[in-house]
């Protein structure tokens, strides 16, 4: 049984704009000019709002929204000509509290942050760094994803089960058809009980779409006896296998992406308050959908 949670519009962080995701550019008129700096931000987002990172016509993601505030704040004079680059291109539904964007600009002070955020919707930055000229951020060292599984599990098959994606593998059979080269490391996979659910932290340096979902699913086929751990060590030397599914995409979040530089944490009160709001707004109705599944099971009078 996964965590999956329905949008809501409670306590929305948006400041006033016109336009919602769009690419439209911006130019400065300041006469501010020198050599470009490369600037990268954290930026959070709650993925249920989104299409996904990369940007697509008519539709609102990340990257779409990105593009908007960077051009609306002033922080780059032309977005097309910024070299604007996301670590990682999260799905549809997933969420975000580390993910990473760089691009080029003339200041790299904590002003970036609150400009930022006063120009984007529902994508917050919380940290800078500096970067070297031209570096992508897709280079990162590693990247660190976090499912929810709710429900009642044997935490000990699951970690049986998860062991056995730790190292080098071929993922072919956990990768989506179109997927080009599927050789992947990965770092670790833990499961870790928790008050709401069982943690699953996966790391590795790259991946491939879907392929922590993958993941999540191949474990708790191995528990419910759809699958065996021989089967899944056989699909990972071979690339070969059945279709153990794919997680939904709500319970998944980017926790961090560590590129080897430092970042220095910046958050303006504004947008610490608003965050404050929401989470107790959602607090508040994740509280409620508890109170009606338990009333769903008969009149609590």
């Amino acid at each position: 049984m996964y965590l999956a949670n329905a949008p809501s519009t409670a306590g929305d962080c948006s400041r006033t704009r016109e336009n919602g995701g769009g690419s439209h550019l911006y130019s400065r008129t300041d006469g501010e000019g020198g050599t470009p700096l490369r600037v990268a931000l954290k930026i959070a987002y709650d993925g249920r709002g989104f299409h996904g990172f990369a940007r697509q016509p008519d539709v609102l993601t990340v990257e779409g929204e990105v593009l908007f505030a960077l051009g609306k704040s002033g922080l780059v004079e032309k977005v097309n000509a910024a070299n604007v680059r996301g670590a990682s291109r999260t799905d549809a539904g997933v969420s975000a509290l580390g993910n990473v964007i760089a691009f080029d600009a003339d200041v790299v002070d904590d002003s970036v942050v609150g400009r930022f955020n006063d120009a984007a919707k529902d994508v917050w930055a919380w940290a800078r760094s500096e970067l070297p000229p031209g570096y992508d951020p897709r280079r990162a060292r590693q990247r660190w994803y976090r499912y929810l599984v709710t429900g009642d599990h044997d935490i000990a098959i699951l970690r049986d089960a998860a062991k056995e994606f730790v190292g080098p593998h071929e993922y072919r059979a956990f990768a989506s058809p179109e997927a080009g080269r599927t050789r992947r490391h990965v770092d670790s996979v833990d499961a870790q009980p928790e008050s709401d659910g069982i943690l699953v932290d996966v790391r590795a340096p790259s991946f491939l779409r879907g392929m922590v979902r993958r993941i999540v699913a191949a474990i708790l086929a191995v528990e419910r006896g759809d699958a065996t751990l021989d089967g899944i060590r056989d699909s990972l030397t071979t690339g070969t296998g059945p279709d153990l599914g794919i997680a939904p995409a709500e319970p998944l979040v980017l926790m961090d992406v560590d590129l080897g530089f430092p970042f220095r944490p910046v958050l303006d009160r504004a947008t610490r308050e608003c965050i404050t709001a929401r989470a107790s707004n959602e607090a508040a109705s994740a509280r409620f959908w508890r109170d009606a599944r338990l009333h769903a099971s008969g009149p609590r009078f």
